[in-house]
């Protein structure tokens, strides 16, 4: 799994370490969209494949989010503004939540 945030204030790449494989941050455009507003992920759940990438926008006004997997996949840290993307290689399905904001949650997921 392949992780990276970028932060729309600086013109900074964070390659999140982890159980993402060398090579870089996410390859390619997203498969799905996640839109972080209104105290909400929209949507709440995607279906990608396999090798493709989710991205989460945030975008509710400079307020402080967080993209945690349950069982600690992936992490976006805690940010109010940019994107944080991720490859999933493996089927699954994986379910999220903001840290901040229990209350928000999400799933992807992934298909062969």
């Amino acid at each position: 799994m392949r992780r990276r945030l970028v932060a729309a204030t600086a013109p900074l790449v964070v390659l999140l370490t982890g159980c993402a494989p060398a090579g870089g941050p996410a390859a390619g455009p997203p498969a799905a969209v996640v839109e972080i507003r209104d105290l909400q992920f929209t949507p709440a759940t995607v279906t990608v494949h396999a090798g493709e990438v989710v991205e989460w926008r945030f975008d509710d006004d400079g307020l402080y989010h967080h993209v945690q997997a349950d069982d600690g996949a992936f992490d976006s840290e805690i940010v109010g503004e940019g994107v944080f993307d991720v490859e999933f290689d493996e089927p699954g399905t994986y379910d999220y939540a903001c840290s901040i904001h229990p209350y928000m949650t999400g799933s992807v997921v992934v298909t062969d």
